[in-house]
Parts: structure tokens; sequence; C-alpha cells
């Protein structure tokens, strides 16, 4: 192994950590610590959820900021920042004792996690490894099973302290150590976007953002990465509800959500393994093909086997896109203005946070979650249609 092989494999390992922690005490734990916060504090559900709604809003509206930051400071004071950010939100969190405070918390969580997860990560593995797509894979797969570790996490230090207050503690504790970690280690030195630095490997043609932005492509690959949110945000609000009164017991259910994040996080690690040999694009078509598929399973879910294809159809087809489309905007625009593009893509992305308040929405209107599921499935369709129409586009010369 060469030294520059070596410093790109301890990059991946230690954004790869940063993003894991990161995902497991914002998204993952919030959910499972609101109800110990909201019965302490006498708060009402309605005033919980804008909270959550704050914590996805602002990791979208908040993901241009990394770009700015890297730079014209660089990427190692990014990650630190990121961790004073996500250590103050923690902190936020664990002193509030009205809904003030509650929601800075979680308005810096979103901000903090963008910060450290992955525009900075695909920034950096982009530059650093000569074929990114299993890095990619291998990111995504670890950041993913941080959706899974959060509970667990949580309920351990409930057990040993007795209070959410200490949980967020520790949080901040372990974002803040696991991105200085992260600042010392991660190869801030080698660049293969730069001439010579092999970007004819990705692509052969130099793109900038701004050239980029102009593209249709630009335009499927974006709304790929953002139906996926909004399918995904949907599904993980309302499908215990539309299952249970499918006759669904709650817990199983409720364990459909664990299921489908572990098979989301396979999905991603499986695309890194297999896009060498299979065209990018054909992934993101079978993914979308998926997430149909589980949608629609979960409109006539009622029993065992319609459940597991709910849940494998979800999870493939949001693990799978998610890496197919943040492979795609690296493979037709090259490595240069990858961080922006990606930027801008999860920005874009917000849009998936109206997911639930559409979907409740629909319910109160129809009485049934089914229709709402059904007009996702609709979207993601002419997001394929779409993708099936794309092909790798051209820089013209001006």
């Amino acid at each position: 192994m060469t030294q520059s092989s070596f410093r790109a494999w301890v990059t991946l390992g230690s954004v790869s950590l940063l993003f894991f922690l990161v995902t497991a005490l914002t998204f993952s734990s919030l959910g499972v610590v609101l109800p110990a916060m909201v019965s302490e504090l006498s708060w009402s559900w309605s005033g919980a959820g804008i909270g959550f709604s704050l914590l996805g809003v602002f990791t979208g509206i908040t993901s241009t900021i990394p770009a700015i930051l890297v730079h014209r400071f660089g990427v190692r004071v990014t990650l630190l920042s990121g961790g004073v950010v996500i250590a103050a939100a923690f902190a936020a969190l664990a002193a509030a004792q009205g809904l003030a405070l509650y929601f800075i918390g979680c308005s810096l969580s979103g901000l903090g996690f963008t910060l450290l997860a992955t525009v900075p990560g695909t920034y950096l593995l982009g530059r650093t490894f000569r074929h990114p797509d299993f890095a990619f894979g291998l990111y995504f797969t670890i950041g993913g099973l941080g959706g899974v570790a959060g509970p667990p996490l949580y309920f351990l230090t409930h057990a040993l302290s007795g209070g959410w207050r200490d949980f967020w503690i520790v949080a901040a504790v372990l974002s803040m150590a696991a991105a200085i970690v992260s600042a010392l280690l991660v190869d801030t030195s080698t660049d293969l976007s730069q001439p010579g630095g092999e970007t004819q490997e990705i692509t052969r043609e130099s793109w900038t953002a701004s050239a980029a932005l102009r593209t249709p492509q630009f335009a499927v690959i974006a709304a790929a990465y953002s139906v996926f949110l909004i399918v995904d945000i949907t599904v993980n609000a309302w499908s215990v509800t539309h299952l249970i009164s499918h006759g669904v017991a709650a817990t199983i259910a409720g364990s459909m959500i664990s299921v489908g994040a572990l098979i989301n996080a396979g999905a991603r690690l499986g695309g890194g393994m297999v896009s060498r040999f299979i065209p990018v694009r054909a992934l993101l078509v079978a993914s979308l093909l998926t997430l149909i598929l589980g949608l629609i399973a979960l409109c006539a879910a009622h029993g065992g086997p319609l459940m597991l294809v709910y849940a494998a159809g979800i999870g493939i087809g949001s693990g799978l896109t998610f890496f197919a489309s943040t492979i795609l905007l690296l493979d037709y625009f090259g490595r240069a203005p990858n961080m922006e593009l990606f930027s801008i893509v999860n920005l874009i992305s917000t849009v998936g946070s109206v997911g639930p308040t559409f979907g409740g929405y629909i319910a109160d209107r129809t009485g049934s979650f089914v229709p709402a599921f059904l007009m996702l499935a609709g979207l993601v369709l002419l997001v394929l249609l779409a993708v099936l129409w794309m092909k790798p586009p051209h820089r013209v010369a001006t």
C-alpha cells in the first residue's frame, strides 16, 4: 500500500466515523429522546414536532455553507467548526427547559450535521481516491448504520444515568471528540481534481459548477436525490400509523423501519461494490423501480410477506438511489465542481421536508395514507422516465 493510498483509507475511516456518529446522535436519536423530554417538560407534541422539522430544514438550507468554509478556510477548520456547532446544539438540548432553547438546539444540530457529514466527506473522498465508487458506498453505508445505532445508544445512556439530559451531554462530548480526530487525520494534501491528478479517470471534460448547473442532467440527478428523500421521510413519519390502521401490531410496524434502515445501509455498500461492473445510470433506474415497488407494497401491506417487500423496496430503493445519484453527479461533471454541486443538490432536496405534512394532509382529507403513497409512487415514476431519457452531458465550448 502506497503512502497516498494509506492516507486515503485513513481519511475514509475518519469521515465515516464522523458520519456514523452525527447520524446516530441527530436524526436517529431525537425521535427516541423526545417522549422523555415532552413528558418531563410538559410540551405539546406539535411543539416537539416543530423542532424535528427544524432539524431537517436546517440540514438542507445550510448545505452550501461547508463549501464556502472549505474554500475560504480549509476542510480542517470546517470540521472543527462543525464540532463546535453540534456540541453547542447538544448542550442547548441538554439545558432546555422551554421550547425556545429546544428549537435553537435542533436548528444548530442541522447546521452541525451539514458541516460534518456528506458535503465535506464526499469532497475529501472524491479528491483522495482514484476510483471513489467503493469508498463512497462504504462511507454512505457506515453513515446509514448510525441510524440503527442511535436508539440503542440512548437507551444505554438512559439505563446508566437515568436521564435524557445526560444523553445530550454524552452526544456533545462524542461529536466534538470525533470532529477533532477527523480534522487531525484527514488527508488535505492529495487533490486528484487538479491538472495531472487523473481527472480523466472520472470525466474527460472540464466542467465548472455554473456550467453543470445549466444542464438538464443536473436537474434530473437533483430530482432523483430529492425524490428518494421525500419518500424516505414520509414513510418514516407515517408508515407505522398506516400499518397499525391495517391491523398490524405497533411493535411489528415499528420494527419494519429498522429492517428498512439495515437494508438501506446494505444497498449503499452493494452499490459501491457493483458500480464498476454495472453502469451507474442503470443502478439508478433499478433503484427507482424498487422504490415504486416498495411504496405499492406499503399501500397493501397487512401481513409479513408484503411488509418485507415494502421494507426491502424502500430500503434498497432509498439506499441505492442515494448512492447512484451521488456517483452520477461525480461521473458526469468530475471532481473539481463536485462539492459545490453536491451542496446545491442537498439544498434542493430540502423540499423533502414537506413529505410528512403532505402525507398528513392527504390522510386528513381521505382517511387513509394510501393516496399519498400512490402519489409519491407517481412522482418517482416521473423521475424514472427522466433518468431513462438522460444521456451523459457534453460541455459546449463558449
